[in-house]
């Protein structure tokens, strides 16, 4: 198994709300995690898929470049794969995340003008591969 973790300066709150009738904020929480966990997936099975929201972080060496200073909250999905190599180059996985849309105007603290996933310019998702155990 090789592991990963996923930063983001997006809401991606794991709520399982399915229903926007009931609780439109949750909902949507929801469905950024579900967009993440599913382009994630375009490549490979995220297994054990674990979210932790970390508030006033000062996020200067988390991979989030210039755009971004200062404390704000980070979310980090932790998850793993047992096929490691198709992860190998992680350049095609920051691809397939940029320009996803996802909602804002959740919990998030910093300005997302973009509302989709940023891997470029103003980054706004990164990973990270851990050889050890999480």
């Amino acid at each position: 198994m090789t592991n990963y973790t996923a930063y983001t300066l997006v809401d991606i709150t794991n709520t399982n709300e399915s229903r926007h009738d009931r609780n439109k904020l949750r909902f949507f929480q929801q469905q950024n995690l579900n967009t993440l966990i599913q382009i994630i997936g375009l490549r490979s099975q995220p297994l054990e898929p674990i979210v932790q929201v970390d508030m006033a972080q000062d996020i200067v060496n988390l991979g989030f470049g210039k755009q971004y200073n200062g404390l704000h909250t980070v979310w980090k999905l932790q998850f793993s794969i047992e096929h490691g190599q198709v992860l190998e180059d992680m350049s095609i996985l920051l691809q397939d995340c940029n320009g996803i849309p996802v909602y804002t105007g959740l919990e998030e603290t910093a300005e997302l003008s973009s509302k989709c996933f940023e891997t470029v310019g103003p980054i706004n998702v990164c990973f990270k591969k851990h050889t050890d155990i999480r």
